[in-house]
C-alpha cells in the first residue's frame, strides 16, 4: 500500500482506504481549477466566465441553425465533466466507473479533429473547428463570396473593423485554441495542465489494476462465516499461533475468549492475490467486475467487528493441529458460548466404574474439572 496518508471512508457498514497509484482524481481536480483559472477574457469571449464553463456549455443549448451538429445537443464536452465530477467529488471509485473512464477516453479520443473539414456533413465536436464566416463587400456594397475561419471569431480581419478587438494567436485559428488544447493536449500548456482531459483518462485506465483497498471490518457480511475467514492464509496462521501460544489460556485449558479479542482486533491481515474471491466477500466490497464493486485489490483488513466467530476458528485450528487440548496439555474448553468447544472428559468418562452408582453425586455427562486443575487453582 502507498504510504500516501490514508483516508478511510465508510462503505457498507465497514471503513475502507482505497489508494495505491492512481492519479486520475488529483490530476483531473488540477486540470478542472487550471481551466477555471483562464478567464473569458483571456480566451477574448464575452459572457463567459472561464474556460471549464466554456467547455461545459459547448454544444449544449447553442447550436446554431443549419448547423452540422444539429440534433446532437448535450454531446460534447459536457457529456464527459458531468460524469467525472459525479464519481470525482464522491469518496471510493467503483468498477462501473473504471469502465465508464474506458469507454469515454474512446469516445472522446473519436472526437479528436472532427470539424476540420469545413463544411462537412459528419459532425464536429472538436472546438478548434468552431465556425464562423467573414463577409467582406465590394466598393459598390454588394456581397463578395464569405470566407469561413476556424477556431475563434477574433481574427486580424475582425480586429481591424471592431474597435477594442485584439487578434488572437494564430495557432488559435489553426486547431490549437485554449477548448482543443484543454480536451487534447498531450503535454502541458497554459491551458491544459498537467495535460489534456483526453490524455488523463487515458492514463487513468492503465492505473486502475494498481488501486488498493485496506479494510476495518466492523460488520460481518451475511453469509460469511469461520471457513470464509480461514481461507485467508494469515487469518489461518494467526488461529494456528493461537492454539499453541499459553497466553491465551488459562492453566486450566480454558481459552481466554476476551483477550484473543483484543488480539484479533488489533491485527492486520494481509491478502494474497489469489485469495481476492474470499477477501472480497469478507470486506463486503463487491465482487470483482461488479459494477458496483469497489476498484482495486483488496491488500488488507482489519476484523474490528463484534460479532466474530472466534470460538468456531479456534476449533477448527486445534482440528487441524489434530488435538484437543491448550499448549499446557489441558483439554482445551471455553465458556463463552454455549454449544462451543468443549473438550473435557464428562464425568462418565472421568468415573467409568462409579458413575452409575447410587451416591454419585455428578451428572455423567457434566464436564469435570481435573484434580490437577483444582490444585493448581488453589496454589494460584
Amino acid at each position: 500500500m502507498s504510504k500516501k496518508k490514508k483516508n478511510f471512508q465508510p462503505h457498507k457498514g465497514n471503513k475502507v482506504n482505497q489508494g495505491g497509484e492512481f492519479p486520475f482524481i488529483d490530476n483531473f481536480n488540477t486540470w478542472r481549477k487550471n481551466c477555471q483559472s483562464v478567464s473569458g477574457e483571456k480566451l477574448q469571449l464575452k459572457n463567459v466566465p472561464n474556460l471549464y464553463v466554456f467547455l461545459r456549455n459547448h454544444m449544449l443549448n447553442n447550436i446554431r441553425g443549419g448547423s452540422r451538429n444539429k440534433g446532437l445537443d448535450g454531446q460534447g464536452a459536457i457529456q464527459f465533466l458531468e460524469v467525472i465530477e459525479a464519481f470525482v467529488d464522491s469518496n471510493l471509485f467503483n468498477e462501473g466507473q473504471a469502465q465508464l473512464i474506458q469507454q469515454l477516453s474512446s469516445t472522446l479520443e473519436n472526437m479528436k479533429d472532427t470539424g476540420k473539414d469545413a463544411g462537412g456533413k459528419s459532425p464536429a465536436f472538436d472546438p478548434a473547428f468552431i465556425l464562423f464566416t467573414e463577409q467582406e463587400k465590394t466598393r459598390t456594397g454588394q456581397k463578395k463570396r464569405p470566407r469561413t475561419v476556424q477556431g475563434h471569431y477574433a481574427t486580424e480581419w475582425y480586429a481591424e473593423r471592431n474597435e477594442g478587438v485584439t487578434p488572437v494567436p494564430k495557432e488559435w485559428l489553426a486547431g490549437k485554441n485554449p477548448p482543443h488544447l484543454a480536451l487534447f493536449s498531450e503535454t502541458e500548456t497554459e491551458f491544459s495542465k498537467p495535460k489534456g482531459l483526453l490524455y488523463l483518462m487515458k492514463e487513468a485506465t492503465e492505473f486502475l489494476e494498481d488501486m488498493e483497498l485496506e479494510v476495518e471490518v466492523d460488520k460481518i457480511p451475511t453469509g460469511v462465516d469461520e471457513v470464509d475467514l480461514d481461507e485467508i492464509k494469515s487469518v489461518e496462521d494467526f488461529f494456528n499461533d493461537v492454539v499453541t501460544n499459553q497466553s491465551f489460556w488459562n492453566a486450566g485449558g480454558r481459552l481466554l475468549t476476551s483477550k484473543l479479542r483484543s488480539s484479533l482486533q488489533a491485527t492486520e491481515f494481509a491478502v494474497k492475490p489469489n485469495e481476492q474471491k474470499p477477501a472480497r466477500k469478507i470486506t463486503n466490497v463487491g465482487k470483482e467486475d461488479e459494477k458496483d464493486s469497489l476498484t482495486g485489490d483488496v491488500v488488507s483488513f482489519r476484523l474490528t467487528a463484534t460479532a466474530l466467530p472466534i470460538i468456531n476458528l479456534v476449533d477448527r485450528a486445534l482440528k487441524r493441529k489434530n488435538t484437543n487440548k491448550a499448549p499446557n496439555g489441558f483439554r482445551a474448553w471455553q465458556g463463552d458460548r454455549k454449544g462451543g468447544f468443549d473438550y473435557r472428559k464428562t464425568a462418565r468418562e472421568k468415573y467409568p466404574d462409579t458413575y452409575q452408582d447410587a451416591d454419585f453425586k455428578l451428572n455423567p455427562n457434566q464436564k469435570v474439572i481435573s484434580k490437577m486443575w483444582q490444585q493448581l487453582l488453589w496454589r494460584d
